[in-house]
């Protein structure tokens, strides 16, 4: 790493240490240092990156924290949009505008990931550089996805799911599964690896219910489904807002069934934290938000080569065991901002050089 790049990781940590010392920050929070001239185009314009979103949500809005973060710190324009609700077609409107606007580069969460191959083709054969977060759109010729390995996501959360049975005498049972995006290749791996894991345990597990993505129908879909499923042990969601709705429900209830479930909003920590919920997988949306706008800077600026294949954002096990650690991480923007300037530093120094093949199970 280059003496630029360990400054631009390093300046962050600095920056956030002056904030937390000062006792009266100027209003509106911290001002944001000069844009350095290094980051513009050869043209001397300031470098203009474009990030699309599935759909906004208390999910997505940690992705895009992440990459406006990237922008702050890069001193690049970072444009970050998304439809209200999860429509493939609105997103991909939001994505030709982003081409349109002249982006250099642009960053996608491709749902559903088949659906998006011709138009990421349209983008990169107009000479704009795409990479995808979140969700892989296989064939596409979007340079990298950024990631967790889902199959394997879902695997570990069998193997912590049968530790918190085990754990409370269980041996047998039915384990309810609910998806939320029943088209989504990301929640399909999940619950195959899930249902792999759980094999030759002795618990049963469902078909994976649509449970949908809107809250209220996806609590009314739980309600549902919870009391017509017999010897119902447990139920997992594979989506980020099914713990928060099953924490709902079983408290309202008091029923006895686990909860296992993603993601680390706040709610979901809180579940887990009472003990309501059992365990949660993070997938670090941050990440996904800021790799992709660093990788694209870093080629833009000094013209190093996109990594290609996957970035292994890796899987994250919370349990009551450990909640108390990450919550403040994940429920206070600056911890978060200075949790992951540390975390970049040590782990993603050089994209390149932990560039990897696609996951395949």
């Amino acid at each position: 790493m280059n003496r630029i790049w360990r400054l631009a990781l390093i300046l962050p940590v600095l920056a956030l240490a002056a904030c937390n010392n000062a006792s009266n920050p100027p209003p509106g929070g911290p001002a944001v240092p000069p844009v350095p001239p290094s980051t513009a185009t050869p043209g001397g314009q300031k470098i203009k990156i474009g990030y699309v979103l599935h759909v906004l949500n208390d999910f997505t809005a940690v992705i895009q924290r992440g990459a406006e973060d990237a922008g702050k710190d890069l001193g690049v324009d970072v444009e970050v949009v998304g439809p209200p609700k999860l429509e493939a077609n609105a997103a991909r409107a939001l994505f030709e505008g982003m081409v349109q606007k002249k982006k250099d580069g642009l960053v996608v969460v491709p749902v559903p990931g088949d659906q998006w191959v011709t138009t990421i083709k349209a983008a990169t054969d107009a000479g704009v550089p795409v990479l995808t977060a979140n969700s892989i759109s296989e064939g596409s010729t979007a340079s990298v996805w950024v990631g967790q390995d889902e199959y394997q996501s879902g695997v570990v959360l069998a193997e912590q799911m049968k530790k918190q049975l085990e754990a409370q005498g269980k041996k047998s049972g039915t384990i309810l599964v609910g998806i939320c995006a029943p088209t989504m290749s990301v929640l399909q791996d999940r619950y195959r690896g899930f249902k792999k894991g759980m094999d030759g345990s002795g618990f049963g597990v469902t078909d994976a219910k649509d449970v949908t993505a809107g809250n209220t129908t996806n609590y009314s879909a739980w309600e549902s489904l919870v009391p017509a499923t017999p010897n119902i042990v447990a139920a997992v969601g594979l989506c980020s807002m099914d713990i928060p709705n099953l924490f709902k429900l079983k408290q309202r209830t008091k029923a006895a069934w686990l909860i296992g479930g993603y993601d680390l909003n706040k709610e979901t920590l809180d579940a887990v934290k009472s003990g309501t919920c059992q365990v949660t997988l993070g997938q670090h949306p941050y990440l996904q938000g800021y790799l992709p706008v660093l990788a694209l800077v870093r080629h833009l600026k000094d013209k190093k080569p996109l990594p290609t294949g996957w970035l292994d954002v890796t899987t994250e096990v919370v349990t009551k065991d450990n909640v108390d650690t990450v919550a403040p991480r994940e429920n206070d923007p600056a911890v978060e901002k200075k949790w992951y300037t540390d975390f970049i530093a040590k782990n993603f120094s050089d994209l390149n050089a932990i560039q990897k093949p696609l996951p395949k199970h």
